[in-house]
């Protein structure tokens, strides 16, 4: 089993225990996922202690204010073993940025990763409008959506070869049949499971930090919905994953 997006520096829960319960609860990799480009390097020394947590780094769009940093980040892509460009994207919920900034930002990024053969993780929050086009401009990077939660009519709007969906513990949350709903139209085959941890704890440990030895839980939801078993969508999530960040097996 795969989380395929955490955040282990914003954690309040020690780093050792963190990889622990992760250990017994199955998982054989964590995609740490970087916000600003220091938290990705702070990433990349974590994983040479641990091996199986795989840095990214990125400009997250509440930190599209800094476009002179692209140059930085892309050397940096150049010298290090980073797993993904990310997480990138849009959000207009947060007032950070302006469109514009968050756009060159995003663009260059993407640009980036079409460069040196990364892919992508996606962050779009009330953006999905705006975000429709711009990935679609950019057919031949494989872009993950985190923490999926539109509507089925847009999951399909940008459905591509290199487009994949990435479910969080919300999907375990009331009122969210939605989500279910994209879950039960997609193919498996174009699914990814996180936690976003420390955010968006399932509801099965409601009250506390999320981490990711819970993301059981969200394909424990995805096997309900399609019908099959845990154990089918922990493989099939797995491959997906180790396909889309070139993980070694």
């Amino acid at each position: 089993m795969i989380d395929t997006h955490a955040h282990p520096l914003l954690c309040n829960r020690p780093i050792e225990e963190w990889v622990q319960n992760a250990h017994v609860a199955g998982l054989s990799h964590i995609v740490c996922v970087a916000t600003t480009i220091q938290m990705g390097l702070d990433s990349l020394a974590l994983s040479t202690r641990y091996p199986h947590l795989l840095p990214t780094i990125g400009i997250h769009p509440c930190e599209a204010k800094n476009p002179e940093r692209l140059d930085e980040l892309e050397a940096l892509i150049g010298r290090n073993r980073f797993y993904a460009i990310g997480e990138i994207g849009l959000d207009f919920y947060r007032d950070n940025a302006s469109l514009e900034q968050q756009l060159y930002v995003f663009e260059s990024q993407l640009k980036i990763a079409q460069k040196v053969g990364l892919p992508v993780i996606i962050h779009s929050r009330n953006a999905d409008a705006e975000m429709a086009p711009v990935l679609n401009r950019y057919p031949d990077v494989k872009k993950g959506v985190h923490c999926f939660s539109s509507s089925v009519d847009y999951a399909l709007h940008i459905a591509s070869e290199n487009t994949y969906y990435s479910f969080t513990g919300m999907v375990t949350y009331p009122n969210k049949a939605e989500i279910l709903s994209v879950i039960d139209a997609l193919p498996l085959e174009k699914m990814m499971i996180e936690t976003d941890c420390p955010y968006l704890t399932p509801v099965a440990y409601k009250g506390q930090e999320n981490q990711p030895a819970f993301v059981g839980e969200v394909a424990k939801m995805i096997a309900g919905v399609k019908g099959i078993a845990i154990e089918e969508v922990v493989k099939k999530t797995s491959e997906v994953a180790q396909f889309f960040f070139g993980i070694d097996v």
